[in-house]
């Protein structure tokens, strides 16, 4: 079998990496994404992804707010109709529009990148839901959870003491973590569950969590505004933020260091972070929606309801309670006895075979 992977090389991008070594156990996979726009070579399956990363061209356009050219739109399509009909088209389903652009547009994009799919892979069955609730018309399509493969790929070389000890965090302090990129819009947010926990000797550790600039009219006194808050964040120990990029070697030091970790994404599908932290044995909070929700709640990790703090702040608290039980350790085991690449790699295969098979 010859897998093509249509999106460019997402650089850092675990799931990409580590799904494509444990492919590549049963079958040849090429991850080009000249070769979906060439229209050309055979290939048994062209695997897609997110429908920004078709190509830099088309990504370019969630960091902008002009319309999305429909001259683009239409070269997608005109590919798309290539590959249905030449190759099995596998879709995975990692979101329901990009993070940073969510208008017309773009789920017209979603829309017609899916409509072209033989297979959606989601990560749970409310994904399943949602996109036949969205989309009534793709009639034709099958449809089949695989669940995210865990993280086990990254090293992890510390233990809860000597994590801190590097980052120079007290044993004695209670840590919530927040990993990975930070919207402005989370802020408040992931500052009002923090405040839940019940102690004053906390810690919120967001590596990734960037102070903003002001809204100040005079450029110069803004920047010197902002470099001065960045100054004072970084010596912040109770708000540890402001840390700069985090290598993938060095994602262990932060997540062994935390009790627990909080999911703030409000409105999105997946998290890919709730994987992450059941690999590293942590109890996980998240809002009670979506696939987030639907994971969190079949196993027993707290949930909270989006814009109700009494229902956050009780899964705060449950979580704080959670970190001291061994719900992080069946976390893990979850993670590494059944979300380990090759088993999720040979369900992959299984279900491009069945797929190959429904279209002879």
């Amino acid at each position: 079998m010859k897998i093509l992977f249509a999106n460019f090389v997402l650089q850092g991008n675990r799931f990409m990496e580590d799904l494509k070594l444990g492919l590549e156990k049963h079958a040849e996979v090429v991850y080009n994404y000249k070769e979906f726009w060439r229209c050309e070579n055979d290939y048994d399956v062209v695997h897609l992804h997110w429908p920004e990363f078709l190509s830099y061209d088309v990504q370019k356009y969630v960091f902008r707010t002009e319309p999305f050219p429909a001259e683009l739109f239409n070269k997608i399509e005109t590919c798309l109709k290539y590959w249905k009909e030449h190759s099995t088209i596998i879709y995975t389903r990692h979101v329901q529009y990009p993070h940073r652009r969510h208008d017309q547009d773009f789920l017209n994009l979603y829309k017609m990148v899916s409509s072209y799919s033989d297979t959606v892979v989601h990560f749970a069955n409310y994904s399943i839901k949602q996109f036949k609730e969205w989309y009534p018309e793709h009639k034709d399509i099958h449809h089949v959870v695989i669940p995210h493969q865990n993280y086990a790929a990254i090293p992890n070389s510390s233990t809860k003491s000597s994590a801190r000890k590097q980052l120079k965090i007290g044993d004695d302090k209670f840590v919530m973590l927040v990993f990975g990129t930070v919207f402005e819009q989370e802020k408040e947010f992931i500052k009002k569950a923090f405040s839940f926990i019940p102690t004053e000797n906390k810690i919120l550790l967001s590596p990734s969590w960037k102070v903003s600039r002001r809204k100040i009219g005079y450029i110069r006194l803004r920047e010197w505004v902002w470099k001065l808050d960045r100054w004072f964040a970084k010596r912040n120990k109770t708000l540890q933020i402001e840390k700069g990029f985090i290598k993938e070697e060095d994602a262990h030091l932060y997540i062994n260091s935390a009790d627990f970790m909080l999911i703030p994404r409000q409105k999105e599908l997946n998290s890919g972070n709730i994987t992450l932290a059941f690999t590293f044995s942590k109890v996980v909070v998240g809002r009670n929606g979506g696939d987030i929700g639907e994971l969190l709640n079949e196993t027993g990790n707290p949930t909270f309801i989006e814009g109700y703090e009494l229902s956050l702040k009780q899964a705060i608290e449950k979580a704080v309670t959670l970190s001291k039980t061994d719900l992080g350790e069946k976390n893990q085991e979850l993670a590494i006895e059944e979300w380990g690449v090759d088993t999720i790699s040979k369900m992959y295969i299984d279900e491009m075979k069945k797929a190959i098979e429904r279209k002879k």
